[in-house]
């Protein structure tokens, strides 16, 4: 899945592995957007300074700040995303918070130090339910 957004077709890509999991039937719709704006952020180089701002995911159909901040909890509860730096206790403060999508290891980024540290591969493979897969 690892790819640049660059030439004349970019696209926000989520593998057909984490869409076939039975858990993503179960996102709400602001969830489902916000996990597109990460997905659309991802340039293949930058997983874990992924942010959710609400004017951006205002873009994106987020209704609320507070939609937005129940879908950052709801992503995290099911594993789609990790924090890589701050807290989403402080999201409302000064310090920013960054973001991680599970199914891509964490980049190591140059000049932009997290409080975790990069991996060699995705936190959470989404493989667990590949034999029975639900579109089968």
């Amino acid at each position: 899945m690892s790819r640049l957004r660059s030439g004349k077709n970019p696209f926000a890509g989520i593998p057909n592995r984490v869409i076939e999991q039975k858990d993503f039937a179960t996102l709400k719709p602001s969830e489902l957007r916000l996990l597109i704006m990460f997905a659309y952020q991802y340039r293949g180089n930058n997983n874990g300074k992924l942010c959710a701002v609400f004017s951006q995911a205002q873009k994106f159909g987020v209704k609320s700040e507070q939609s937005l901040s129940n879908a950052i909890k709801g992503l995290l509860l099911k594993e789609y995303i990790q924090v890589t730096k701050g807290s989403i206790s402080q999201a409302h403060g000064r310090t920013a918070v960054f973001y991680a999508v599970t199914w891509e290891k964490i980049d190591e980024i140059k000049n932009f130090n997290m409080d975790i540290e990069p991996t060699n591969k995705a936190y959470r493979t989404f493989i667990d339910d590949i034999d029975n897969r639900i579109f089968s």
